[in-house]
């Protein structure tokens, strides 16, 4: 069976919750067995877009099966979540918010 793959994109990496949810990520990932890639988006909303839609954009043997997100800006990136679903990746948006 296929050990599953999973990408987290937080806001930044100069910020304590942030620096503490990373830790936690990948201590879950271990325990899960499953991989982990985490970027940061350095409170740049642009960049994080491109980041994700980089990722979606990936052969299909190397892109993520799921992306986990805390979103920089107001939006969800809707564009970005309809080409992960499409491209059968799960999308989860981490914000009470959106």
């Amino acid at each position: 069976m296929k050990r599953l793959n999973f990408l987290l994109s937080l806001t930044t990496a100069s910020n304590d919750f942030q620096t503490e949810q990373a830790r936690a990520a990948e201590e879950s990932a271990i325990r899960a067995n499953v991989d982990l890639k985490i970027l940061f988006a350095d409170n740049d909303s642009i960049n994080q877009s491109q980041q994700l839609i980089a990722a979606v954009h990936e052969a299909p043997a190397s892109r993520p099966d799921g992306i986990l997100f805390e979103p920089v800006s107001a939006t969800a990136l809707p564009h970005v979540a309809r080409g992960a679903v499409a491209a059968g990746m799960g999308w989860v948006v981490l914000n009470s918010e959106i």
